[in-house]
């Protein structure tokens, strides 16, 4: 009977294990070809095939610093652990120029510690929303290209340690339709969740205390504008803008130069006189 069975199933059985290693041969193509392509695309970083990747890339890679012409230079980015150690070597020391900024912020220590460095030198710090030309009428700055985390066009932003790094320079240019942003120091979730609620106090107190030392070390003279450095919350940003100067006239001291921000024009006269 199943002598009967297998000779009448048998070209179905044929036809069966012909699919099956078929299958089986296509299955192995697959992956002989795919072992094949990752041993081709070796040392090749992912984010090469992935633009939203790649973003993030040139966002986690901190703060990059550019000579643009002799006495011009950019920073721009986000500002990450250690960034402080990589830039200040390349700072000037013996003359006196202009930096551009760009940058959301990041973090604080690296930041401030930036900002000090700039402090002991002859800075003039800028924030502008037009690009940098050379004589030629080459492109040296294009504003907003810098990517951000959220940022969907070409604005310009300087903000949190930023805005910091801004108040390094002895004198401050606010350059057109440029958001320039301030808020309190924000806690590490991580740090949250391993440490006691008594410990954060402690650790939160003396941020505060110390930010309000660098920021009276950037000469920052006006106590309450100090305050609003602590004072807003992390997770919010109060961005500048000159409505609010009549209300509160010590937030024009924030830069020295106001040219078109926003709408607004203005020359700190003791700026120029210091010059």
């Amino acid at each position: 009977m199943f002598k009967e069975f297998l000779q009448e199933t048998k070209w179905l059985l044929i036809i069966t294990l012909t699919m099956i290693f078929i299958l089986l041969g296509n299955v192995a193509y697959f992956i002989w070809e795919d072992g094949k392509l990752a041993r081709e695309n070796e040392g090749i970083p992912e984010w090469i095939w992935n633009p939203e990747l790649q973003k993030q890339s040139e966002i986690d890679k901190g703060l990059e610093f550019k000579q643009l012409k002799e006495n011009l230079y950019s920073l721009t980015g986000k500002v990450i652990p250690d960034d402080c150690e990589k830039i200040v070597p390349d700072l000037p020391k013996d003359k006196p120029f202009a930096v551009i900024l760009e940058s959301p912020g990041g973090s604080l220590f690296d930041g401030g510690c930036i900002a000090s460095h700039l402090k002991l030198r002859d800075v003039v710090t800028i924030v502008r929303d037009s690009a940098v030309l050379d004589e030629e009428g080459n492109v040296l700055y294009e504003p907003g290209l810098v990517p951000m985390e959220g940022k969907k066009d070409n604005t310009v932003i300087c903000a949190s340690a930023c805005s910091l790094m801004f108040l390094g320079g002895d004198q401050r240019y606010l350059m057109g339709d440029v958001l320039f942003g301030i808020h309190a120091p924000h806690t590490p979730d991580l740090q949250i969740a391993t440490i006691s609620k008594r410990a954060l106090e402690s650790e939160t107190y003396r941020t505060a205390s110390a930010l309000l030392l660098l920021l009276e070390h950037l000469g920052m003279e006006d106590p309450r504008l100090r305050l609003m450095f602590i004072q807003i919350p992390a997770g919010n940003m109060y961005w500048l803008n000159p409505r609010h100067f009549e209300e509160t006239p010590g937030l024009v001291s924030l830069a020295t130069h106001y040219q078109d921000f926003w709408g607004f024009n203005y020359v700190n006269i003791l700026s120029e006189t210091e010059e």
